[in-house]
């Protein structure tokens, strides 16, 4: 069973309808022996780095979360928590990717909000005022370009994050859960 992650950040209700609209079974998961005992993680985002690394400390999550063989897969701030840490808050993230996590530049409207094209060809909806900035560059996995070049995709092993709201992105949404839900099988 696939795990979505239910902590005091997130849009865990939309995503877990998106997942439940193509027909796959999820679970929503709180706890270490729930989430140790799911086939695949989701971990949703909305909402600010502090608050959402203070409730997964809080509940001893973060090194349980760092542990994990299985896929993962972090949506927007999901995936921004993957870093080692970010300046929201100047809060310390997760560390499975080595990198910072910035405002978007002065340059442009905040927050990024609507449908955006990806390198892969695709749309996406996103909504966020921070990006992810790897240091190793080669695990960007899809790019969009937003006054500048915005990492929209990465990958580090079996970890998987998306600056993008996959449960509001029609196709492209269900083309990257119906992907995870095959790496969960």
């Amino acid at each position: 069973m696939i795990g979505i992650l239910r902590y005091s950040a997130g849009n865990t209700r939309s995503v877990q309808r998106a997942f439940e609209r193509l027909g796959i079974p999820v679970q929503l998961v709180e706890t270490r022996e729930e989430i140790l005992s799911a086939s695949g993680l989701v971990f949703p985002g909305a909402g600010s780095a502090n608050a959402a690394m203070e409730d997964l400390e809080r509940r001893d999550l973060p090194e349980v979360i760092r542990s994990l063989q299985i896929p993962f897969l972090g949506l927007c701030l999901g995936m921004q928590l993957l870093f080692d840490s970010s300046e929201e808050g100047n809060t310390p993230c997760l560390g499975i990717i080595r990198g910072r996590v910035r405002a978007l530049p002065d340059s442009v409207t905040k927050p990024h909000m609507g449908w955006n094209k990806l390198s892969t060809g695709k749309y996406a909806y996103f909504v966020h005022s921070f990006v992810c900035e790897p240091e190793d560059q080669s695990l960007i996995t899809m790019t969009t370009r937003y006054g500048v070049d915005i990492c929209a995709g990465i990958r580090r092993k079996n970890f998987f994050g998306v600056q993008w709201h996959p449960e509001k992105s029609g196709d492209a949404g269900d083309d990257l859960l119906l992907s995870f839900v095959e790496l969960c099988k």
